[in-house]
């Protein structure tokens, strides 16, 4: 289809709904920037190094619409080759990578740069570090030619984290709502990003399938590939950019449109999130660690579930409870068959891997305070991740319960979040001596930053916003944060284990990140 047919289809489509797709020229980033990410202008002026394959009356694509419309934002924007070499970029903003630019040629020449990378090139994916490399089963291109009902199904997108600041700057009130992403079905590209990405929307009921997802810079990609700056995975291809579907005209007053059409502004928020300056944690140093948490603990109230009469962890939980107290918390201890109205008024909530799961029940799952848990088995019943055992959460390295060896590595792939306490990205020793390591596989909306090493899907520690969707669409009350301590394991942390452990209590109680 060339662009004078999709005009007239959009224009039509305007008339009959006052619906349409993106047009060059409009402004869909409007208001103040949400957190840290860019306003519309401050994307002024900014420099786009935009990589694109040759163009033919044969083969139509919306490479100059998309380049008209960003220099209708106030960007400056340079065509170039895919043969071009990628030091060209030097001084440019941010690269954007085409669909219509073979993958072939571009291989992993941009995978390296230092500079932002949006890339709606969803074969080259895997040359990028950004996901697997099997077609089909690590990422997909659709094209409704031969697939019609898939390529029907994509149009609409889920919104699994409505923290997320690039949902945020649309605007979506909850977690899980869903628009559409194109007018009618086309062609699609979707991936399944690497544990620390972050998925902006997926798809097809699949919650690892994302159309939009997202890497910090120096968060772990595949391979163990860390992000050099921010990279950013879009579904767009060819000649789809001018089916982005956006609301004009009286319906752009309705709320519900606006969130419902939310193509052409997922696009523009996801370039000033690409654009926008990274997140970075400190470096590491466990007393200036200590001495923050310390600070923010004077007169703050931590309820520390436990189990009092335990055969085993009771003398590490004392030591637990004595960590909070030397750093100035106010601690009340509870045992685990107290009912959870204990949790009232406290600041922190903290729960023992002394615990036990049936004896707990679904206790503590609502308290409206942050809550750290440091039992992996008690995933499900706190809505952290799905109810089946071996599958959802697990025990890596129990006897009769795992086929995996005891292990006292982690592997940090979130280095960027202030939970990874400054480590840097690889393997780090967590406890001194292999043992029991619990895990789970959360939701898309939580922010991963370590797994057990070689076990993919095995998630040790991360964190879930106030306000994300957790299992079963539970929303989190507060924060929310899973950290192995197995029960005698506290007194065998290691210096890193046990920055670890003050940086998720720091992270937990701290305010949610929020606007």
């Amino acid at each position: 289809m060339n662009l004078t047919t999709g005009t007239s289809l959009r224009t039509l489509f305007m008339l009959i709904c006052t619906l349409a797709c993106v047009a060059p020229g409009h402004s869909y980033l409007q208001g103040q920037s949400t957190g840290p990410m860019l306003n519309q202008a401050q994307l002024k002026g900014k420099k786009i190094f935009f990589v694109v394959g040759k163009s033919d009356s044969e083969h139509p694509n919306d490479d100059l619409l998309v380049k008209r419309h960003l220099e209708a934002e106030g960007m400056m924007v340079s065509l170039v080759s895919e043969d071009d070499d990628a030091a060209k970029a030097k001084g440019y903003d941010l690269i954007l990578l085409s669909s219509t630019a073979d993958p072939r040629v571009l291989g992993d020449r941009y995978a390296t740069s230092a500079i932002p990378v949006f890339t709606w090139n969803t074969v080259d994916y895997p040359d990028m570090k950004m996901s697997g490399p099997e077609r089909h089963v690590d990422f997909e291109t659709l094209d409704p030619s031969q697939d019609f009902m898939r390529a029907f199904s994509v149009l609409y997108g889920y919104f699994p984290n409505v923290t997320n600041p690039i949902v945020r700057r649309l605007g979506i009130p909850r977690s899980e709502m869903f628009g559409t992403l194109y007018l009618q079905p086309q062609a699609f590209g979707w991936a399944k990003p690497a544990p620390a990405a972050s998925i902006v929307v997926n798809i097809e009921g699949e919650p690892t399938h994302a159309g939009v997802f997202t890497y910090e810079k120096d968060a772990t990609m595949y391979g163990g590939f860390v992000a050099p700056a921010r990279r950013v995975g879009f579904y767009l291809q060819d000649a789809t950019f001018h089916y982005l579907t956006a609301v004009n005209g009286p319906g752009a007053k309705d709320p519900d449109l606006v969130e419902w059409w939310s193509g052409a502004r997922l696009f523009d928020a996801s370039i000033a999130w690409a654009l926008s300056a990274p997140s970075t944690a400190a470096s590491y140093d466990p007393s200036a660690l200590q001495r923050r948490l310390a600070a923010a603990a004077q007169g703050k109230k931590v309820l520390f579930v436990r189990r009092l009469d335990t055969p085993e962890g009771e003398e590490s939980d004392d030591h637990i409870a004595a960590h909070f107290k030397e750093l100035g918390f106010i601690v009340t201890e509870v045992d685990q068959s107290e009912p959870d109205t204990a949790a009232a008024g406290q600041d922190l909530i903290v729960i023992s891997a002394t615990n036990s799961k049936y004896k707990m029940a679904n206790k503590y799952r609502d308290a409206k305070a942050p809550l750290l848990c440091l039992e992996g088995l008690m995933a499900d019943t706190l809505k952290m991740a799905n109810r089946h055992r071996y599958v959802d959460y697990g025990e890596h390295g129990e006897p009769k319960e795992s086929e995996d060896p005891p292990e006292a590595y982690l592997e940090i792939v979130g280095a960027y979040s202030e939970m990874a306490a400054g480590l840097k990205p690889g393997y780090v020793k967590y406890i001194k001596e292999p043992d029991v390591l619990k895990w789970a596989n959360p939701m898309p909306s939580a922010i991963i930053v370590a797994t057990l090493p070689n076990s993919f899907h095995e998630r040790a520690i991360f964190g879930y916003e106030k306000g994300a969707a957790m299992a079963d669409e539970f929303v989190a009350p507060a924060r929310r944060m899973l950290l192995p301590v197995d029960n005698p394991a506290f007194d065998d942390l290691t210096e890193q284990g046990h920055a670890l452990f003050d940086a998720a209590v720091l992270w937990t109680m701290s305010r949610p990140d929020q606007p």
